[in-house]
């Protein structure tokens, strides 16, 4: 998750907290399935498209080993602070300041690039597409993740309807904004007007699992940027919504929501 002109970015101590609560709820799982899909292998350079604190970089960097290379490229110098921080122990990582609109990267350097969750943040998506083709190798892949629509991420789904009625709709439109992709055509137009081939675009069924509904609602608002919601009355008000709007999901060990995404894989 990265680059966005809409609002989206994190600051302050946004990232570290993203970082130490939000990727192993969001995107862990979705890392190791997406290297899967794309078959990375040792050796192999990797760009890693709007890589925020670089958790698909890390799990990059061990699949193509010490004579691999991974670069991030993230426009958010913060999450960039942290994600240099995570891999330090890597010396095949680097990272990049720049925009997925632009990338900092030469023509054709990269056997693999991957962008996970972060294309729906894309002011101008076909040109991000275009320019990740511009970076593979002939016969390199594109490995990219992005959630659907809010009705199969009922976690959000839930958050926008407490939104809308603790805050008011500029903060449900907010927080709806992302969830923009809706069709496997829709995904598959985007690649082959950049020029891929071999194009496959599947639905991945998985689960978001939160410690708490409070967890879940503290963590998914910190991009916000509305003083009130960050208030613990808000905050109290919005989870006991979500407790109720999510019963159903609540277990002994916190709650557990469904999510689909889609999954492109294609070659250059």
């Amino acid at each position: 998750m990265g680059e966005t002109v809409s609002g989206f970015q994190l600051e302050g101590t946004g990232p570290e907290a993203y970082e130490r609560y939000m990727v192993p709820i969001h995107c862990t799982a979705l890392a190791e399935d997406l290297l899967d899909r794309v078959r990375l292998g040792l050796r192999e350079r990797v760009l890693d498209v709007a890589c925020g604190t670089g958790v698909v970089s890390r799990h990059a960097a061990r699949r193509v080993g010490p004579l691999g290379h991974v670069t991030g490229v993230e426009l958010n110098p913060a999450m960039l602070e942290v994600a240099r921080h995570a891999a330090a122990y890597f010396d095949q990582v680097e990272f990049l300041e720049g925009s997925a609109l632009e990338l900092p990267v030469p023509d054709a350097q990269f056997d693999v690039v991957v962008c996970q969750q972060a294309l729906m943040f894309f002011p101008d998506r076909e040109l991000a597409v275009r320019e990740m083709f511009r970076a593979l190798k002939p016969g390199g892949r594109v490995g990219l993740g992005v959630f659907r629509t809010p009705e199969f991420v009922p976690s959000f789904a839930c958050l926008i309807k407490a939104l809308e009625k603790h805050v008011g709709p500029a903060a449900a439109d907010f927080m709806r904004a992302p969830f923009v992709m809706e069709s496997v055509a829709q995904m598959r137009g985007l690649f082959e007007q950049a020029g891929f081939s071999e194009i496959e675009v599947a639905i991945r069924v998985g689960t978001l699992r939160y410690p708490s509904i409070e967890h879940l609602v503290r963590y998914e608002t910190l991009n916000m940027s509305e003083p009130e919601i960050h208030t613990p009355r808000m905050q109290a008000a919005l989870t006991r919504e979500m407790e109720t709007l999510a019963e159903a999901n609540v277990d002994d060990f916190g709650a557990v929501f469904p999510v689909q995404q889609f999954v492109v894989v294609a070659k250059r």
